[in-house]
């Protein structure tokens, strides 16, 4: 009887700690190092669904992104896709963010904001509003809210998504947030997004399909195609995950990932009109006579074409793709990479046992 009066609250005390642990695993990405103030900056990617018919305009409105265009880029959707385009119940629109790294976590850039509704808390702005891509306490601790119960028709809060920009393995990857949905499994999910259960577990700090909590964001990693960017260019942090577009270059050069393509970034001129420049400069490969940007010629190895590689104010860059005579190669390293199970991991698994031992003696 005595043991029991002292170990109940002991567990009662260790369950609340692995339910605190697991929801900032949960809510957070990791990016950068902890303690670390320097901020890094990125684009990177939410995957919203909306329990109701919406249009892109309004998730364009919702998210406070500048210019639909880059809706329409992350998605592949045409160009001509207007802002009342339909996007039906539960389907799942991949939403740029920008964003901002700090002491070992990402969280999108002081945006998107959003004006509160009457009937509105922070749990229903949280999980229907927003998709259930960031949980309530997150929003009430980034805006200074000391009751969570108690916020202010017109009252203007920032929702900080989750987000990095940290790479894989030394590979460029555009991080995505996925919400899990009931009865996912780590599998399922590495298949859909092509990388392996063993990086999602390492990213996530989770063990298996047992940690996976359903309507809660995870930190998935989208293989980036491979470009030829200058470190010089205006254009040089320009990462596009596999089934996604971008029109760069003052809108002269269109540039496309394809994993069928061999994850090699894949531009051409866009044939729209430029932004910035009267005409669109020359994007003729140096030194192979009449290859143009996105054109390829044959040699007895294979063929070789003439690749994007940046811009500048006043030029296009450009270069010949690797030698298929040589052994460069133009593929990069596969899209699964190795992991291991992180410390805090390690630290739940022995504080799980401890419950466990404490329940036998009850």
């Amino acid at each position: 009887m005595e043991t029991s009066r002292f170990t109940l609250p002991f567990l009662l005390v260790a369950l609340s700690f692995l339910l605190s642990l697991s929801a900032q695993m949960t809510g957070n990405f990791k990016c950068g190092e902890a303690g670390d103030d320097s901020n890094t900056t990125c684009r990177s990617l939410v995957g919203y669904a909306s329990k109701n018919a919406t249009t892109l305009g309004n998730i364009q409105t919702l998210f406070t992104v500048k210019k639909l265009r880059s809706i329409l880029e992350a998605n592949n959707y045409n160009l001509s896709t207007t802002r009342g385009q339909r996007v039906n119940p539960n389907q799942v629109v991949r939403v740029p963010i920008p964003c901002s790294c700090s002491n070992g976590t990402g969280v999108s850039n002081r945006v998107p904001v959003y004006t509160v509704k009457e009937g509105d808390t922070l749990y229903l702005i949280a999980s229907e509003i927003f998709g259930a891509l960031v949980l309530y306490p997150k929003i009430s601790q980034v805006n200074s809210i000391p009751d969570p119960n108690d916020i202010k028709t017109g009252q203007k809060l920032w929702i900080p998504l989750p987000c990095s920009c940290d790479d894989l393995n030394d590979q460029d990857v555009v991080h995505y947030a996925h919400v899990v949905k009931s009865g996912s499994s780590l599998g399922e999910i590495a298949a859909q997004f092509g990388t392996d259960n063993t990086t999602l577990a390492r990213l996530n700090d989770i063990s298996g399909d047992a940690q996976l909590t359903a309507d809660n964001p995870l930190d998935v990693p989208l293989r980036a195609c491979n470009s030829s960017l200058r470190d010089d260019s205006l254009d040089d942090d320009m990462l596009l995950p596999n089934s996604s577009y971008a029109i760069t270059a003052n809108n002269c050069i269109k540039c496309s990932c394809l994993a069928s393509n061999n994850w090699t970034l894949s531009c051409e001129a866009s044939q729209l009109k430029p932004s910035k420049w009267q005409t669109c400069p020359s994007s003729q490969c140096a030194g192979a006579e009449s290859l143009s940007l996105g054109n390829t010629t044959n040699t007895s190895c294979g063929p070789r074409s003439c690749a994007y590689a940046g811009y500048s104010n006043q030029t296009i860059f450009t270069t010949l793709s690797p030698d298929p005579c040589s052994d460069s190669g133009g593929s990069g390293p596969p899209g699964n990479y190795a992991s291991t199970l992180s410390s805090s991991f390690s630290l739940m698994v022995v504080l799980i046992q401890c419950a466990l031992l404490c329940l036998c003696l009850l």
